[in-house]
């Protein structure tokens, strides 16, 4: 779960809502995708999906913790499950992307999973178990390292962008992003002054000169925390919710 604070107050948007961003802003890419590609980067935090329906509590903040308080001998399990279950209802190719993403997250930020010696055993066995599972599949599928290298790329770049527009990354933001060429470029997001999720991406990649998003989340109290667990309990039982947007536009 992430935080993103509106002028009405704090919200909290699930890490499926935030993968779901991740999809809107692929599926407007500048050029023809596969459709299991664009599946992968809408639904490549499955392995949240139980925290996120209970997650737990965060004693400190008054809220459910922040994705990035949890660490992987929590969610390394839960990311191996997640690949499982892409396997089981879309297939090796979605799977494989899924499965390579938590590689990248594992390998790019292993001081943040290491809240404890436990994060670190966790993170090391879902890299040694998962790299033999994705070597078979990507044979299977006939991919080759180049092929893999740019998927998995363009789903970190719509991951990364995605934060930032749920409020969870603070713009300027300088993000790698595939090319046409094959390398990879740097895309660079700023807000626009004056206003707050209106944002100007450069170069721009999408096939529209504009782009919005939107998710559902859920409105925290208006103290911005809860007295305790059970309260937080309540409140995920609850069944309003709210919709927020982003913008993005060339210039």
């Amino acid at each position: 779960m992430l935080f993103r604070a509106e002028a009405s107050g704090v919200i909290a948007i699930s890490q499926l809502a935030h993968a779901w961003i991740s999809g809107q802003l692929l599926h407007a890419w500048d050029e023809p995708l596969s459709q299991p590609l664009l599946l992968a980067a809408e639904q490549h935090d499955i392995g949240w999906i139980d925290w996120e329906i209970a997650p737990s509590f965060d004693e400190k903040t008054g809220r459910p913790h922040l994705f990035r308080d949890v660490g992987a001998s929590s969610h390394a399990p839960m990311w191996s499950k997640g690949v499982e279950r892409a396997l089981g209802a879309w297939g090796s190719h979605v799977a494989l992307l899924v499965s390579r993403h938590g590689g990248v997250i594992y390998r790019r930020f292993t001081t943040r999973h290491r809240l404890a010696e436990a994060d670190a055993i966790a993170a090391r066995h879902y890299l040694e178990t998962q790299g033999p599972k994705e070597e078979a599949w990507a044979r299977a599928l006939g991919f080759d390292e180049a092929r893999l290298a740019r998927e998995s790329a363009l789903v970190a770049f719509v991951d990364t962008l995605s934060l930032a527009l749920c409020g969870e990354l603070p713009a300027p933001i300088d993000i790698e992003a595939p090319d046409r060429a094959g390398g990879m470029q740097t895309l660079r997001l700023v807000e626009r002054p004056g206003k707050t999720f209106d944002f100007i991406l450069s170069p721009w990649p999408f096939r529209e000169s504009a782009l919005t998003v939107e998710g559902e989340a859920r409105a925290l109290p208006s103290e911005g925390r809860f007295p305790d667990e059970a309260s937080m309990r309540i409140w995920l039982e609850a069944p309003e919710r709210v919709t927020f947007v982003a913008r993005l536009a060339a210039s």
